[in-house]
Protein backbone atom coordinates (compact mmCIF):
# COMPACT_ATOMS: atom_id res chain seq x y z
CA UNK A 1 0.00 0.00 0.00
CA UNK A 2 0.80 3.33 -0.28
CA UNK A 3 -1.04 6.55 0.53
CA UNK A 4 -0.96 10.27 0.81
CA UNK A 5 -3.10 13.02 2.75
CA UNK A 6 -4.11 16.57 3.10
CA UNK A 7 -5.92 18.94 5.09
CA UNK A 8 -6.93 22.55 5.44
CA UNK A 9 -9.06 24.62 7.04
CA UNK A 10 -11.05 25.75 4.78
CA UNK A 11 -11.56 29.65 3.45
CA UNK A 12 -14.53 30.39 6.24
CA UNK A 13 -13.10 28.65 9.42
CA UNK A 14 -10.34 29.50 11.17
CA UNK A 15 -10.18 26.45 13.10
CA UNK A 16 -9.50 22.99 11.35
CA UNK A 17 -11.32 20.03 13.20
CA UNK A 18 -10.70 17.69 10.76
CA UNK A 19 -7.98 14.95 12.11
CA UNK A 20 -6.47 12.26 9.89
CA UNK A 21 -3.76 9.08 10.09
CA UNK A 22 -2.52 6.22 7.80
CA UNK A 23 -0.44 3.79 8.23
CA UNK A 24 0.93 2.04 5.02
CA UNK A 25 2.47 -1.15 6.87
CA UNK A 26 -0.65 -2.07 8.54
CA UNK A 27 -3.17 -0.99 5.68
CA UNK A 28 -4.99 1.47 8.53
CA UNK A 29 -6.62 4.97 7.59
CA UNK A 30 -8.89 6.67 9.38
CA UNK A 31 -10.51 10.25 9.04
CA UNK A 32 -12.93 11.87 11.57
CA UNK A 33 -14.76 15.29 11.09
CA UNK A 34 -15.47 17.23 14.68
CA UNK A 35 -17.90 19.41 15.90
CA UNK A 36 -18.91 21.34 18.67
CA UNK A 37 -17.74 24.68 20.63
CA UNK A 38 -14.79 26.80 20.77
CA UNK A 39 -11.96 24.13 20.07
CA UNK A 40 -14.60 20.88 21.40
CA UNK A 41 -14.49 19.44 17.67
CA UNK A 42 -10.93 19.08 17.22
CA UNK A 43 -10.32 17.75 20.47
CA UNK A 44 -13.18 14.93 19.68
CA UNK A 45 -12.16 14.18 16.25
CA UNK A 46 -7.95 13.97 17.67
CA UNK A 47 -9.59 11.56 20.62
CA UNK A 48 -11.42 9.69 18.08
CA UNK A 49 -8.53 9.01 15.83
CA UNK A 50 -5.85 8.53 18.24
CA UNK A 51 -7.54 5.76 20.40
CA UNK A 52 -8.76 3.85 17.27
CA UNK A 53 -5.30 4.32 15.21
CA UNK A 54 -4.04 3.14 18.80
CA UNK A 55 -6.18 -0.19 19.69
CA UNK A 56 -6.50 -1.54 15.90
CA UNK A 57 -2.51 -1.40 15.90
CA UNK A 58 -2.76 -3.52 18.83
CA UNK A 59 -4.33 -6.29 17.44
CA UNK A 60 -5.17 -6.21 13.85
CA UNK A 61 -2.41 -8.23 12.54
CA UNK A 62 -3.53 -11.51 14.65
CA UNK A 63 -7.35 -10.64 14.12
CA UNK A 64 -9.16 -13.12 11.51
CA UNK A 65 -10.73 -11.81 8.89
CA UNK A 66 -14.33 -12.47 10.88
CA UNK A 67 -13.31 -10.73 13.53
CA UNK A 68 -12.47 -7.38 11.96
CA UNK A 69 -15.73 -5.87 12.06
CA UNK A 70 -15.45 -6.02 15.82
CA UNK A 71 -11.93 -5.01 15.84
CA UNK A 72 -13.47 -1.55 14.25
CA UNK A 73 -16.53 -1.51 16.65
CA UNK A 74 -14.54 -2.32 19.71
CA UNK A 75 -12.20 0.61 19.25
CA UNK A 76 -14.91 2.91 17.82
CA UNK A 77 -16.71 2.44 21.28
CA UNK A 78 -13.51 3.12 23.35
CA UNK A 79 -13.21 6.41 21.23
CA UNK A 80 -16.56 6.88 22.09
CA UNK A 81 -16.71 6.74 25.79
CA UNK A 82 -13.38 8.37 25.88
CA UNK A 83 -14.86 11.71 23.84
CA UNK A 84 -18.47 11.16 26.08
CA UNK A 85 -16.43 11.27 29.47
CA UNK A 86 -14.45 14.80 28.38
CA UNK A 87 -17.30 16.19 27.11
CA UNK A 88 -18.70 15.84 30.69
CA UNK A 89 -16.25 16.74 32.41
CA UNK A 90 -15.79 20.89 30.61
CA UNK A 91 -19.16 22.50 30.02
CA UNK A 92 -17.95 24.18 27.28
CA UNK A 93 -16.94 20.52 25.42
CA UNK A 94 -20.62 19.42 26.15
CA UNK A 95 -22.52 18.36 22.60
CA UNK A 96 -19.24 17.90 20.90
CA UNK A 97 -18.37 14.95 18.49
CA UNK A 98 -17.19 13.52 15.46
CA UNK A 99 -17.85 12.06 12.41
CA UNK A 100 -15.46 8.91 11.87
CA UNK A 101 -14.74 6.29 8.60
CA UNK A 102 -12.09 3.83 9.25
CA UNK A 103 -10.51 1.63 6.42
CA UNK A 104 -8.22 -1.57 6.55
CA UNK A 105 -7.32 -3.21 3.47
CA UNK A 106 -5.82 -6.75 3.34
CA UNK A 107 -5.34 -9.54 0.93
CA UNK A 108 -7.31 -7.94 -1.90
CA UNK A 109 -10.30 -6.93 0.47
CA UNK A 110 -11.03 -3.45 2.16
CA UNK A 111 -12.76 -3.32 5.30
CA UNK A 112 -15.07 -0.34 6.01
CA UNK A 113 -16.52 1.16 9.30
CA UNK A 114 -18.62 5.03 9.43
CA UNK A 115 -20.36 6.86 11.98
CA UNK A 116 -21.31 10.47 11.06
CA UNK A 117 -21.28 11.59 6.75
CA UNK A 118 -17.70 11.22 6.08
CA UNK A 119 -17.10 9.09 3.49
CA UNK A 120 -15.53 6.52 1.78
CA UNK A 121 -14.44 5.93 -2.39
CA UNK A 122 -13.68 4.02 -4.49
CA UNK A 123 -11.84 4.73 -7.57
CA UNK A 124 -11.67 1.67 -9.98
CA UNK A 125 -10.91 1.48 -13.97
CA UNK A 126 -12.01 5.25 -14.38
CA UNK A 127 -15.61 4.81 -12.11
CA UNK A 128 -15.79 6.26 -8.65
CA UNK A 129 -17.98 4.18 -6.19
CA UNK A 130 -19.48 5.22 -2.99
CA UNK A 131 -18.74 3.11 -0.44
CA UNK A 132 -20.68 4.31 2.33
CA UNK A 133 -23.90 5.85 2.88
CA UNK A 134 -24.72 9.54 5.19
CA UNK A 135 -25.70 9.16 8.24
CA UNK A 136 -27.95 12.05 7.95
CA UNK A 137 -31.27 12.93 8.68
CA UNK A 138 -31.79 13.53 4.46
CA UNK A 139 -30.25 10.22 3.39
CA UNK A 140 -32.65 8.31 6.23
CA UNK A 141 -35.56 10.09 4.63
CA UNK A 142 -34.24 8.94 1.57
CA UNK A 143 -33.84 5.60 2.22
CA UNK A 144 -37.56 5.44 3.32
CA UNK A 145 -39.14 6.96 0.30
CA UNK A 146 -39.46 10.21 0.75
CA UNK A 147 -38.31 11.83 -3.20
CA UNK A 148 -35.58 13.75 -3.11
CA UNK A 149 -36.71 16.74 -4.09
CA UNK A 150 -39.38 16.89 -1.10
CA UNK A 151 -36.11 17.11 1.64
CA UNK A 152 -35.07 20.43 2.71
CA UNK A 153 -30.98 20.63 2.59
CA UNK A 154 -30.78 21.09 5.71
CA UNK A 155 -31.94 17.39 6.46
CA UNK A 156 -28.10 16.54 4.74
CA UNK A 157 -26.37 18.15 7.21
CA UNK A 158 -28.33 17.29 9.79
CA UNK A 159 -26.40 13.96 11.18
CA UNK A 160 -28.51 10.64 12.81
CA UNK A 161 -25.27 9.40 14.56
CA UNK A 162 -21.81 11.14 15.70
CA UNK A 163 -19.32 9.53 17.99
CA UNK A 164 -19.38 10.94 21.65
CA UNK A 165 -22.44 12.60 20.74
CA UNK A 166 -25.98 11.45 21.86
CA UNK A 167 -26.55 7.75 21.92
CA UNK A 168 -23.50 4.81 21.47
CA UNK A 169 -23.30 4.99 17.58
CA UNK A 170 -23.83 1.52 15.61
CA UNK A 171 -21.26 1.91 12.57
CA UNK A 172 -22.38 0.72 9.16
CA UNK A 173 -19.82 -1.77 8.20
CA UNK A 174 -18.78 -2.79 4.14
CA UNK A 175 -16.30 -5.05 2.29
CA UNK A 176 -15.70 -4.84 -1.39
CA UNK A 177 -12.58 -6.20 -3.51
CA UNK A 178 -9.98 -4.82 -4.50
CA UNK A 179 -7.06 -5.13 -6.91
CA UNK A 180 -3.63 -3.83 -7.52
CA UNK A 181 -4.01 0.06 -9.04
CA UNK A 182 -7.23 0.72 -7.34
CA UNK A 183 -7.71 3.98 -5.14
CA UNK A 184 -9.52 4.41 -2.59
CA UNK A 185 -10.59 7.70 -0.91
CA UNK A 186 -11.79 8.93 2.70
CA UNK A 187 -12.62 12.75 2.79
CA UNK A 188 -14.65 14.94 5.20
CA UNK A 189 -17.78 16.15 4.10
CA UNK A 190 -15.79 19.81 3.07
CA UNK A 191 -15.15 17.95 -0.12
CA UNK A 192 -18.14 16.39 -0.95
CA UNK A 193 -19.95 19.75 0.12
CA UNK A 194 -18.09 21.88 -2.62
CA UNK A 195 -17.48 18.69 -5.23
CA UNK A 196 -20.03 16.40 -6.81
CA UNK A 197 -18.70 12.91 -7.61
CA UNK A 198 -18.37 13.82 -11.02
CA UNK A 199 -16.01 16.76 -10.55
CA UNK A 200 -14.06 13.97 -7.36
CA UNK A 201 -13.63 11.84 -10.24
CA UNK A 202 -12.48 14.54 -12.82
CA UNK A 203 -8.90 14.88 -10.35
CA UNK A 204 -8.75 11.80 -9.51
CA UNK A 205 -8.09 10.65 -13.31
CA UNK A 206 -5.39 13.14 -13.46
CA UNK A 207 -2.35 11.14 -15.66
CA UNK A 208 -0.42 10.95 -12.87
CA UNK A 209 1.61 8.69 -10.11
CA UNK A 210 1.14 10.89 -7.34
CA UNK A 211 -0.69 10.57 -4.79
CA UNK A 212 -0.16 13.98 -3.20
CA UNK A 213 -0.41 15.61 -6.39
CA UNK A 214 -3.63 13.98 -6.55
CA UNK A 215 -4.69 14.83 -2.52
CA UNK A 216 -3.81 18.45 -3.03
CA UNK A 217 -5.88 18.93 -5.92
CA UNK A 218 -8.74 17.65 -4.28
CA UNK A 219 -8.41 19.96 -1.49
CA UNK A 220 -7.56 23.05 -3.99
CA UNK A 221 -10.63 22.20 -5.90
CA UNK A 222 -12.53 22.53 -3.04
CA UNK A 223 -11.99 25.29 -1.65
CA UNK A 224 -11.72 26.60 -5.67
CA UNK A 225 -15.65 25.77 -5.12
CA UNK A 226 -16.02 28.14 -1.89
CA UNK A 227 -14.02 25.80 0.99
CA UNK A 228 -16.91 26.59 2.92
CA UNK A 229 -15.74 23.90 5.50
CA UNK A 230 -12.70 22.07 6.46
CA UNK A 231 -11.64 20.24 4.31
CA UNK A 232 -9.60 16.42 4.69
CA UNK A 233 -8.58 13.62 2.26
CA UNK A 234 -6.94 10.63 2.63
CA UNK A 235 -5.97 8.48 -0.34
CA UNK A 236 -4.92 4.61 -0.37
CA UNK A 237 -3.55 2.88 -3.19
CA UNK A 238 -2.70 -1.02 -3.58
CA UNK A 239 0.36 -1.59 -5.82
Amino acid sequence: MISAYSSHSGLVRENNEDCIYANDSLGIYILADGMGGHNAGEIASNIAVNIVAETLSQVIANTPDEGIFDAMANAMNAAYWEINAKARSNLSFMGMGTTLVILFIRDFKAYVAHVGDSRSYLFSENKLQQITIDHTMGDQLLASGVARENIPEKQFHTLTQALGHGSVPIPDFNTIDVNVGDLLLLCSDGLTDMLSDVEIKSVLSCDTNSLEYLAINLIDAANASGGHDNVSVVLAKLI
